[in-house]
């Protein structure tokens, strides 16, 4: 089996394994990975768990992949790595990859094959508030099945897990949750570093020598920039780490006005996609004569090597890796230079490390030497996450508490939002202005954009009504999505993120364009609640670790989720459009374009009808059936309708959700056998005080459900939904915008 896993790495890296990495294959990955820098962790943790997911051990390797880097890494390097390893490896068509980091962790094509050998690279505000079920810029409707996918069947690595601050700890805490908890599939974490006075693998033979430099406080961007451009060493790539996004620009403007000629790159993750992944494209371009000035966007997760490297002091993790990147490879024989100063706003943090430093300063270091140094860590205090915390957040209703994980994964100085530019010649968005494409977008601080909120500079698109209203601070959290007007600037293709500029920003917005792709027939309720089933028993044979009961109540649920659409409301919303020619029975999907998708009644949801038909009348409950667990996998199969179900904002007293008191639904017969009669419906068991909230919370509670396995088994209903859905989707011509 080593020597499959030799031939397996070599034919991926160009390079035989360390015998470190072909432990992991033979053993599996453990709980904790210390390795020094450029040791090789990211081909260690991908490869092997890749080599027993596909050829080794199968049976009992998770089936996901997440590779988590710290927030503010540049994840595109290693997902790019990760996506050449499996293009030589011949197996891109057997592997989903996806990068799940900045405006890219919205898109939600991971979510739709569940059984598929898959690898999510993100970072880790992105990823574990998505396992929390508050996923930052996540759309709450598809927050359960994020929720429920990322802690069932998924091998969590997290790299240079004290560069992660609070999310470390709840990254810890969520493991043991799942353990005592439980889970449909084994779901495993493993916490890797580049620090310890121990290791699983050699560094590299790389030194640099160490070097402090005194910037004057007064004119202290301008001085960073004298010393890298006095310290780079022509034909050689120089890289400079500034603690902020804002010094970055800072020292980067005054490299680009001292000397125009030479080449000076900003990297950091604060830009719009096309921007952000043309310039890590060119990261580990070898032998570039230019300075790199950074964030910590390059700690984690890429491979670029610097001839010279100046740091701003940081914690030890971060000042570890950042020396790694200082002569990476031994590439420079004599040598790489380390430097490194202490940025005015932080006098006295992280004193043990500048200590460190200062002691060894004018001398040489290995990478084992930073490996074993003994230097405090200093973490910052943050929550624990409680069982009870995780329970609260299984209810995802709008405004349900508590509404924010931000304080369980990131500092308040840290968390970001998403901001995209739009031209209008009014200066405001119009009623119907779309909300930003995930192109559109650029990630960036918090801090920034709530200093333009109180300039009326911010909109926002208010959830509860759909308006565009401009921001105010308590509106926003991290996550959010913000639209600023082009024409006052902000951003600046070669530095991204800039909200000082005053320069036009190019907006990106294409217009409305018309959909090509929709539902090309009539598709019966009957028709459509059998292929549901059909598709949740297929997906299902593909999965392990399910029990029977849990298998038939999925299948059930699959066949009874749209029953509601056979209310009268629903019916006419199907046929609203002009033209065509829609049969009279009872319809599941309108052939395009012969349907609004308007209802007649704000907020009504057919799901809610749909759980109200099952929970009266008992007589299609059979043996080794769980009616309660059918009918909350029915209710949740949209995400509106779960823990709790709350009326809309301008709704009366008799009317819950678009559904009134005493509506009355037709008979429903399926192809199955199934027969529900004509009835009136009562939305009592929904409200406050009624019975739905107890039955889900008991459901939540069972030892033999628990809340990651309840969200996993709705999250197979909603996948066998849309792929039925699809299956009668094909191009379509003259649909409206």
């Amino acid at each position: 089996m080593t020597h499959g896993f030799g031939e397996f790495f070599r034919t991926a890296t160009c390079h035989r394994p360390h015998s470190y990495q072909s432990g992991l294959a033979a053993s599996g990955l453990p709980r904790s990975l210390r390795v020094p820098s450029g040791g090789g962790k990211t081909a260690a943790a991908v490869l092997a768990w890749l080599y027993r997911r596909l050829i080794s051990a199968p049976e009992t390797t998770p089936r996901r992949l997440a590779y988590v880097l710290p927030q503010g890494s540049l994840a595109d390097p290693a997902h790019a790595r990760i996506a050449d390893w499996l293009h030589r490896l011949g197996r891109a068509d057997e592997v989903d990859l996806h990068l799940l980091a900045g405006p890219d962790a919205q898109n939600g094509t991971w979510r739709r094959h569940p059984e598929r050998t898959a690898i999510l690279v993100g970072t880790h505000d992105g990823l574990l508030s998505r396992a929390l079920l508050r996923g930052f810029a996540d759309a709450r409707t598809m927050a359960p099945v994020s929720f429920g996918l990322l802690n069932t069947d998924t091998h969590w690595v997290f790299d240079e897990m004290r560069l992660m601050g609070p999310g470390l700890p709840t990254s810890e805490r969520l493991q043991s949750l799942r353990d005592s908890l439980g889970t449909v599939a084994p779901t495993a974490s493993t916490w890797m570093s580049s620090v310890g006075d121990s290791s699983d693998a050699d560094g590299p033979a790389a030194v640099r020598r160490i070097r402090r430099v005194h910037p004057d406080p007064n004119r202290y961007t301008d001085d960073l920039a004298a010393v890298l451009m006095a310290a780079h060493v022509p034909g050689t790539q120089t890289i400079a780490v500034l603690g902020s996004a804002r010094r970055a620009r800072e020292v980067y403007g005054a490299l680009r006005v001292a000397r125009p000629d030479r080449e000076t790159v900003l990297v950091h993750p604060y830009a719009r996609s096309p921007d952000r992944r043309a310039r890590a494209a060119e990261l580990d371009s070898a032998g570039r004569d230019r300075i790199l000035v950074a964030t910590g966007a390059l700690d984690v997760g890429s491979d670029v090597s610097a001839r010279t490297l100046l740091t701003e002091l940081a914690s030890w993790s971060a000042l570890v890796q950042r020396a790694g990147r200082c002569n990476r490879h031994g590439e420079h024989p004599e040598g790489g230079d380390l430097l490194w100063c202490v940025p005015p706003d932080a006098p006295g943090a992280d004193a043990d490390a500048a200590a460190w430093l200062d002691a060894l300063d004018g001398k040489a270091v290995t990478t084992t030497d930073l490996f074993r140094a003994r230097v405090g860590h200093g973490t910052a205090p943050s929550p624990l996450l409680a069982e009870r915390d995780l329970l609260a957040m299984f209810d995802n209703a709008r405004g349900a508490a508590p509404t924010d994980a931000s304080p369980w994964i990131c500092p308040d100085d840290e968390r970001t939002v998403f901001v995209a530019w739009r031209a209008w010649e009014s200066g405001e968005p119009a009623e119907d202005e779309p909300e930003p494409a995930r192109t559109e977008q650029c990630e960036a601080p918090l801090a920034d954009v709530l200093e333009l909120v109180h300039n009326g500079r911010v909109w926002r698109r208010d959830p509860a009504d759909g308006r565009w209203r401009h921001a105010a601070a308590e509106d926003l959290r991290a996550g959010s999505l913000v639209v600023l007007d082009a024409a006052r600037g902000g951003y600046l293709p070669d530095a991204g993120w800039a909200p000082e500029s005053t320069v036009p920003v190019e907006s990106l917005f294409t217009g409305r364009r018309p959909s090509a792709y929709a539902c090309v027939a009539w598709v019966s309720l009957d028709q459509h609640l059998t292929e549901t089933e059909e598709e949740a028993r297929a997906v299902m044979a593909a999965l392990p670790g399910l029990t029977e009961e849990q298998r038939e109540a999925v299948a059930r649920a699959a066949r009874f989720h749209d029953l509601g659409k056979c209310h009268d409301v629903f019916q006419a919303m199907l046929r609203s459009g002009e033209g065509g020619d829609p049969p009279t029975y009872l319809l599941a999907k309108s052939k395009a374009p012969w349907s609004t998708g308007v209802s007649t009644r704000p907020y009504f949801r057919h799901e809610l009808v749909s759980a109200l038909i099952l929970l009266n009348g008992e007589h299609w409950h059979t043996p080794r059936l769980d009616p309660e667990l059918v009918a909350y996998l029915v209710a949740a199969h949209h995400g509106h309708v779960r823990v709790s179900a709350r009326p809309g904002s301008d709704e009366d007293a008799a009317t819950l959700l678009g559904v009134r008191d005493g509506d009355r639904t037709p008979p429903v017969d399926v192809s199955t056998g199934d027969r529900f009669p004509a009835q009136s419906l009562d939305t009592g068991a929904f409200r406050p005080g009624g019975s739905w909230t107890p039955r889900v919370v008991a459901l939540r509670d069972r030892p033999d459900l628990g809340p990651f396995r309840l969200a996993f088994l709705e999250s197979l209903v909603r996948v066998a939904d849309w792929r039925s859905s699809a299956r009668h989707d094909g191009p379509v011509d003259g649909l409206p915008p």
